[in-house]
């Protein structure tokens, strides 16, 4: 028996650093934080902003919870024509980007110019004072200049595409929201490294409910269902598909003007299509506190029990075994060494401060610790400290920089262990309401104790919009 596994070590070492090509994991929505590691700046040409949603589910800051004069009149701007009772806002733009790491890849780095053309569609309808619904459609295309071959198989949806309704009953506040995007771009999944294609090829739904109760002027109850799913286009990510059913509950009591306390819990079903891992829960509950610390300033912290369950080992790299035309026992050994077992059961913690000393800027800091589903794992626990900020530091200019740092392991005897930093910059000009000029700098590094999974990144993106 010693002698067996002494000659299938070797095989599984190799099958671990060779066998799938990429180590990625998907954030999801309710596991955890929903703060993909990118937080760059824009990911496709239609986003406008750095603004992007917090960690925490903060709003972004507004001085005494109110909208004041300027941030009802950008309201209003978001939409520039109406059918009947229904506001409508589109934009176009165009954007060319170099990337000089298309793969993510440690050598052999292959670097292209993209050309990235947009449309972005929003709709409002109110139709009460109390019931609205809200459309919002992303969508873009990439044409590489030198390698058509990674040009996007269809349109590009961003994960801001939602269908929302917001109703009361009585004095139950309910919201109906769906979300669809097909996304490709794999930088802000932190373990992909070195893919054939440097994409990560992903249709992905949530649609739910949340239900928000002011039982009086202190005590509100919050709880709500999302089912979520997750389709890769492909083989290379089948195991990645997968459904996952969350209920939550997030009750809060003012305990002192400024200052909200409360409870946030969920659990989750979790479902893969794949046979070679199991289907599993996820639990996830801790205290939180919610500080309006100033006019200018808000804090969040939340902290608790976050716990991982799988009703069997993932077996991530049967494709990679099949191929290497070993003997039946030989095949069974290398495939009980490289199975992950390994539930997780932990503390999680979020954390987020925002200030906004004046209306020409803004600053966040956010860090959180959650585990999150594996890609090549079970899970894996992660660690991500981002700073971000916008100015306005001219008349119809403004500036965004961003850096993050991030560590994770996954799960298993083998996990991967890495980190990545990353930094961004952006800069706005509105030559008028209806046209902006965009530059956006991204770099990101990436150190991880697996063979050819390093690599570093640089991205240049030039963009100009249109408002109709």
């Amino acid at each position: 028996m010693k002698k067996a596994i002494h000659r299938v070590l070797p095989i599984a070492a190799i099958i671990l650093s060779t066998g799938s090509g990429a180590f990625a994991q998907e954030f999801f929505r309710d596991l955890g934080t929903s703060r993909s590691s990118g937080g760059m700046g824009p990911v496709y040409p239609s986003e406008y902003t750095y603004e992007d949603a917090s960690p925490s589910g903060l709003s972004p800051l507004r001085p005494g919870q109110e909208l004041n004069e300027e941030q009802l009149a950008e309201e209003a701007d978001r939409y520039n024509f109406a059918i009947g009772p229904i506001q409508f806002g589109l934009a176009a733009g165009v954007g060319l980007e170099y990337n000089d790491n298309i793969t993510l890849a440690d050598s052999n780095r292959i670097s292209d110019f993209i050309f990235r053309p947009s449309l972005d569609v929003q709709a409002s309808w109110r139709i009460s004072e109390l019931n609205t619904m809200r459309l919002s459609v992303g969508a873009s295309y990439a044409k590489y200049f030198d390698n058509s071959q990674f040009d996007s198989d269809g349109l590009l949806l961003s994960p801001n595409s939602e269908l929302a309704f917001t109703f009361y009953l009585g004095a139950v506040k309910i919201s109906l929201r769906d979300r669809l995007s097909y996304q490709e771009d794999a930088y802000s999944i932190a373990t992909i490294s070195n893919t054939d294609r440097g994409q990560y090829k992903r249709y992905e739904n949530q649609a739910g409910m949340h239900l928000e109760w002011a039982v009086n002027d202190k005590l509100t109850l919050a709880g709500g269902y999302d089912h979520a799913n997750l389709w890769t286009v492909g083989d290379s990510f089948a195991q990645q598909d997968r459904s996952l059913d969350t209920i939550f509950f997030k009750p809060a009591y003012q305990v002192f003007p400024g200052i909200r306390i409360g409870v946030s819990g969920s659990f989750s079903f979790i479902d893969f299509a794949s046979n070679d891992r199991g289907d599993g829960s996820g639990l996830l509950v801790g205290p939180f506190i919610e500080w309006q610390i100033s006019e200018y300033t808000n804090l969040y912290l939340e902290g608790g029990y976050q716990q991982l369950e799988f009703d069997k080992g993932g077996d991530f790299s049967n494709a990679a075994i099949d191929q290497r035309g070993l003997s039946k026992s030989d095949a069974a050994a290398v495939r009980d060494i490289l199975r992950d077992n390994e539930d997780t059961s932990s503390y999680y913690v979020k954390f987020e401060i925002n200030n906004k000393p004046s209306d020409t800027f803004d600053h966040r800091l956010s860090f959180s610790k959650t585990a999150e589903i594996g890609f090549s794992s079970n899970s894996y626990d992660l660690y991500h400290a981002e700073y971000d900020a916008n100015w306005k530091t001219f008349q119809h200019t403004e500036i965004g920089p961003v850096i993050f740092y991030e560590n994770y392991t996954a799960s298993g005897d083998l996990g991967e262990k890495a980190h990545r930093v990353g930094a961004g910059l952006g800069a706005r000009y509105h030559f008028s309401n209806s046209v902006t000029l965009g530059f956006d700098y991204r770099f990101i590094v990436k150190d991880s104790n697996r063979e050819s999974s390093d690599y570093r990144q640089n991205l240049v993106f030039l963009s100009l919009y249109y408002k109709f």
